[in-house]
């Protein structure tokens, strides 16, 4: 018995029309490599790759990677599909569109996958603060100090939750963050470099941004006071005695 298809059946139907609806644009693609083909297939991977998260924990954890994938605009659209179909596949659903692409994994797609599993298993190891607070380092995208407490991002729609003066700290930013962009003091990402969205938007709101870090979401705790050192590419616990705006945001507390 299919635990997922068995288990989850509502999600699942809820998932199979959005899932149909991107494997038409994408065979619109292959049959027309247009920019207006492309920028659609790009919006519905964004919308697919979301729903599809709520699964990636009831596959085996050597899978969990490609549904990241899915989302990571650092990747190619060829990658991206790939790791769809991969992602697809591991839930074994049942699902009558053919596979898109049948090209092998490229080297950034498996560079990302790593990247991912890294991520994962530092998050199950020991996270204590070393001596100095360096909670992580990365690359100096926008220069600038400041102090604030995190906003962990997990999914698009926690941007709506962004509290004043918010240090978003997420895998990688998107164009959601934009949304709550007059709320944010600066940016810490897993991952990127310094022409990534991230930076480019922390540049143009002149913030300080620490990019490239590889586990900021792993080892920076929801609503910890955080310096973040857009100049020097570190970010540290706040030192005792430090102080942030109290300013909450007006919904459900962050977890």
């Amino acid at each position: 018995m299919n635990t997922i298809r068995e288990g989850f059946r509502r999600e699942v139907a809820a998932l199979l029309p959005a899932l149909h609806a991107t494997y038409r644009v994408i065979g619109r693609y292959q049959k027309k490599r247009s920019q207006r083909n492309r920028e659609e297939l790009l919006a519905r991977l964004a919308v697919t790759g979301e729903a599809l998260l709520f699964f990636k924990p009831l596959v085996p954890r050597k899978k969990q990677g490609y549904f990241d994938a899915i989302l990571n605009e650092g990747l190619s659209l060829s990658d991206r599909v790939i790791a769809l179909d991969i992602a697809v596949g591991a839930m074994h659903i049942e699902f009558s569109v053919p596979r898109a692409y049948m090209h092998r994994e490229s080297e950034e797609l498996r560079r990302a996958l790593e990247l991912s599993r890294w991520v994962e298993t530092d998050r199950a190891a020991d996270s204590s603060e070393p001596s100095d607070g360096v909670l992580v380092r990365g690359i100096a995208a926008s220069p600038g100090f400041v102090t604030g407490k995190a906003f962990l991002v997990r999914r698009n729609s926690d941007y709506r939750r962004l509290h004043a003066h918010s240090i978003v700290v997420a895998e990688m930013t998107r164009t959601d963050m934009m949304l709550g962009v007059g709320r944010i003091a600066g940016i810490v990402t897993d991952i990127g470099g310094s022409l990534c969205h991230a930076a480019i938007v922390a540049r143009e709101l002149g913030i300080p941004c620490v990019v490239g870090t590889q586990h900021a979401t792993a080892r920076i705790r929801p609503r910890q006071l955080v310096e973040v050192d857009g100049t020097q590419g570190v970010v540290r616990a706040a030192r005792p005695g430090g102080s942030a705006p109290a300013d909450r945001e007006p919904g459900e507390a962050q977890r």
